[in-house]
């Protein structure tokens, strides 16, 4: 599996381009603005078609483009039941959002609810809840892989903000320590703003959350 990595939109949002050549299909994580047509010549070059949008939560900047995704190209939506109000109806964010953005409402084609496993291209994946930043926050890990999809959970050398609707700071912090830090110390961790990080680096040196 390829991991392509595009930072996109005004907020420079990463988005995770997951390519399986062997099987022709792609997966996305989070589409933010400018998606549709970053993805474009990255789904040509390795002859692969997008099947799946994974959403790490529900904010504007994460999922801005998921639905015109769906429509273009057939892709399945996955995301977490606890952001279903955000992602049905967009546009509740428009006092956070860049003026004159509109975003579509998303149909979700499965609604992620608690934590579980299950298969993407051909690879298994571990879902992860990590409330907090937003209620329906998850983290995507692939094992095979050593590498975990954070989305605004934590970020290297810092943690999500708590602060907009939906946050909380105990709960975030609570989160991260049995959810991303129970995860094996080499894994790679992708945010959803900024570089990577691995679960030791972030127990050893975040300040605002340290490990055992």
């Amino acid at each position: 599996m390829d991991i392509k990595i595009l930072e996109l939109g005004p907020l420079a949002t990463n988005a995770y381009v997951l390519l399986n050549r062997g099987f022709g299909e792609a997966f996305v994580v989070d589409a933010p603005m400018g998606a549709v047509e970053a993805l474009e010549p990255i789904l040509e070059e390795a002859e692969c078609m997008l099947t799946g949008v994974l959403l790490t939560h529900g904010h504007w900047d994460h999922i801005a483009e998921a639905q015109v995704l769906k429509e273009k190209t057939g892709a399945q939506v996955y995301a977490h039941i606890g952001d279903r109000l955000w992602i049905e109806d967009p546009m509740m964010m428009a006092p956070f959002m860049p003026e004159g953005l509109i975003i579509k409402p998303i149909e979700v084609d499965t609604w992620l609810e608690g934590q579980s496993t299950c298969e993407l291209l051909g690879e298994a994946v571990e879902i992860r809840e990590v409330p907090g930043h937003a209620p329906g926050s998850v983290l995507f890990y692939f094992s095979d892989y050593a590498c975990a999809f954070v989305g605004d959970a934590i970020f290297a050398g810092s943690v999500g903000r708590y602060d907009l609707p939906g946050g909380d700071g105990e709960q975030l912090m609570q989160a991260i320590t049995r959810q991303v830090y129970t995860l094996p110390e080499d894994t790679v961790l992708y945010p959803g703003h900024g570089p990577a990080t691995t679960v030791e680096q972030e127990k050893k040196t975040n300040p605002f959350v340290r490990g055992a």
